[in-house]
């Protein structure tokens, strides 16, 4: 019993290992297929949108399920993509020209800007998870993603943490990045936001009791 535990636990590692392997690969391939700037954010929802189902143990064909949601979300995920560009950027030239001043009120407020920007990218994170996780529109994917943020530190702690993990990864284990980058990243933000959905819910049934 012990044997077969520890063999399928063993498969079970191989398993994930080739499947990360393979969505990073796909990930690249698709986002150069793009040309870098149209294919990045379809290649990442399609990455997550794969991930999902193998989180929920589904098992559908890797390549074949991201290529369709690569099709089916790309004028979707460039317009998510574009929103996110636009309010990034107001964030970088923000402190950008805060930094570049020198008196007590804006060294304040840069270091304010860089918290904001640290919120900004976990409201990016939440906002992707839940792009593939349900069908609503943009506006309200932000405003659910900005409540999670604020309303559950864990799960926050758990993305800042994991892609602190995968960044000295990639830095110290040479060729893992090609390979495991992204698709860890992916995986790291999903569980964080499963984590924070539940934590929602545990909260929504003690409201209702």
């Amino acid at each position: 019993m012990q044997l077969g535990s520890f063999s399928n636990a063993v498969y079970t590692f191989c398993d994930w290992f080739t499947r990360l392997a393979y969505i990073n690969l796909l990930w690249i391939l698709f986002t150069f297929s793009g040309f870098v700037l149209f294919g990045f954010f379809p290649a990442t929802i399609a990455m997550l949108a794969t991930l999902r189902q193998f989180i929920r143990k589904n098992h559908p064909p890797v390549f074949q399920t991201f290529w369709h949601y690569y099709k089916k979300e790309f004028i979707n995920s460039n317009k998510l993509g574009l929103i996110i560009a636009a309010i990034g950027y107001i964030l970088f030239i923000n402190s950008s020209f805060l930094q570049s001043t020198t008196n007590n009120m804006t060294s304040l407020l840069f270091y304010s800007s860089i918290i904001m920007s640290c919120i900004y990218f976990l409201i990016i994170c939440y906002t992707m998870a839940s792009y593939v996780e349900v069908d609503q529109p943009l506006g309200v994917h932000f405003k659910n993603a900005l409540l999670i943020t604020i309303s559950n530190p864990v799960p926050s702690l758990f993305i800042i943490s994991g892609f602190a993990a995968v960044y000295f990864a990639v830095t110290y284990l040479s060729g893992i990045g090609f390979f495991f980058s992204v698709s860890l990243l992916g995986l790291v933000v999903l569980s964080s936001a499963n984590m924070a959905y539940k934590n929602v819910l545990r909260k929504q049934e003690k409201l209702s009791v």
